[in-house]
């Protein structure tokens, strides 16, 4: 980009970059998608787990539990 291009043009350049960039990611995130996909299938393999196993350790994680927001009570105005 060059500083005699007018704002209009860098606008429309940059929006074609972030076309294009979110295609990028999309693509990679689809590799790393298949990648870890294939790394859970070795580790299938390679250690006999079956898909009761995995389902179990996921649901036994303890989900953490917020404590709700102590909220001051409203004074009611006398009128």
């Amino acid at each position: 980009m060059t500083a005699t291009n007018d704002p209009q043009q860098q606008l429309e350049e940059m929006i074609a970059a972030q076309k294009l960039l979110e295609e990028q990611i999309k693509q990679q995130r689809e590799v790393a998608r298949q990648a870890a996909l294939e790394s859970i299938k070795r580790l299938y393999e390679s250690h006999a787990f079956e898909y009761k196993d995995v389902k179990d350790f996921i649901k036994s994680t303890p989900a953490r539990k917020t404590t709700p927001r102590k909220t001051a009570t409203r004074k009611k105005r006398s009128t």
